[in-house]
């Protein structure tokens, strides 16, 4: 191992997850002798599938991403989660029941019953290759993360070599585990949407819920390179502003609540680190040192959407069967619904699209990316 310890972090976003997989492949392109190019992986939600799935495929990093984009391309909805009339209308009628009961012993409260995704992820998913991959020393830290129901803590369950130490600050614990399936459904499961999974003593449920600092978990892990890929087109395209004359849906104040959690607080985190490294680099080393700041700048890649994914999502909310369609508040006239869709629209053809948009993204940013894995 070396002293610039490369980390990936996969955020969140259901379905959006797909971009981070066009983003890998255009890197497996761009350094084509890469095996394991990152000795810290971090993922968060689907981030987290796709970070397990990176750690656990082999030592050629191109046929990983191969295989990895291959599971997105030809996903079905129905793998992820139940969409029958009599699963979903059985799923709606305990979520009601929960809210007026309060708490339930028998179901969890959530729109969607996700029983389809266990199976799918132990059949593509294995943890013993990501085992020998960190005792080999290949890979150094995979960390997971998800939020305890009970107690708020944000925790990053992390699988190492044995040299991590668990950490404890505020709300956020990094606690030294064995990665399972639990954890990866625990960390995807949306809010609202995915039922709680019990880790333990605790329900835990998608990672970004109580995730104030994203890019905190690689740092703990000992990152000094990090790269972040973002689901997000905020920071490349300005929002619409458009003209309502109707009362918000229930489902367009939960595509903002999804918003809000999955997309703004890891945009607020690199803004942060960026300002952070400015203020570093107005300081000397050594006077760093004799004053007691035990911190370096970071070497931060970001590579986020330059297309809204709404407006992708909005081509393919056809896709998804008529019964989901109305519970997102999808329209054929109109762009609505198209964001909280964009969350479960788990179908191949609008995977396969954010693909080739972070394919694209990436190959953009060549020079930086090769600078990032070569200096």
């Amino acid at each position: 191992m070396t002293d610039q310890q490369k980390a990936v972090i996969l955020t969140g976003g259901g379905a959006r997850a797909a971009y981070q997989v066009g983003v890998l492949k255009a890197i497996s392109d761009i350094c084509p002798d890469l095996h394991y190019p990152f000795d810290i992986i971090c993922g968060t939600s689907a981030g987290a599938i796709n970070a397990i799935g990176l750690a656990s495929g082999g030592d050629i990093f191109r046929h990983n991403i191969s295989r990895i984009e291959s599971l997105w391309s030809q996903i079905k909805t129905e793998q992820v989660y139940r969409t029958d009339l009599w699963g979903l209308t059985r799923r709606l009628a305990h979520f009601t029941k929960s809210l007026m009961r309060g708490e339930s012993e028998d179901h969890p409260a959530s729109l969607l019953d996700n029983a389809p995704l266990r199976p799918f992820l132990e059949e593509h998913i294995n943890f013993d290759a990501m085992k020998t991959a960190i005792e080999n020393g290949d890979i150094r830290s995979v960390c997971v993360t998800a939020c305890g129901y009970r107690s708020g803590q944000s925790i990053n369950f992390f699988q190492s070599d044995g040299s991590i130490d668990s950490w404890h600050l505020g709300q956020r614990l990094g606690v030294s585990t064995t990665l399972t399936i639990e954890h990866l459904l625990a960390s995807s499961a949306i809010p609202l949407v995915f039922p709680p999974i019990k880790i333990h003593r605790e329900y835990f449920g998608d990672g970004v819920i109580r995730q104030m600092a994203p890019l905190s978990p690689a740092i703990h892990l000992g990152a000094k390179k990090i790269l972040i890929i973002g689901v997000s087109a905020n920071k490349t395209v300005t929002p619409k502003r458009q003209s309502t004359f109707n009362y918000p849906s229930l489902s367009n104040v939960l595509e903002h609540v999804l918003n809000g959690v999955f997309i703004d607080t890891i945009e607020h985190d690199i803004d942060r680190a960026h300002l952070i490294n400015s203020l570093l680099t107005e300081i000397p080393d050594k006077d760093r040192k004799t004053r007691g700041i035990p911190l370096q700048p970071l070497d931060l890649l970001e590579i986020s959407p330059s297309q809204p994914i709404d407006e992708i999502a909005h081509k393919h909310q056809n896709s998804l069967p008529k019964n989901i369609q109305r519970l997102t508040g999808s329209s054929d006239n109109a762009n609505t619904g198209s964001s909280l869709a964009s969350y479960i629209l788990f179908e191949g053809d609008f995977c396969r699209d954010l693909i080739t948009l972070g394919y694209q993204d990436a190959k953009l940013q060549a020079r930086r990316i090769e600078r990032f894995f070569t200096e």
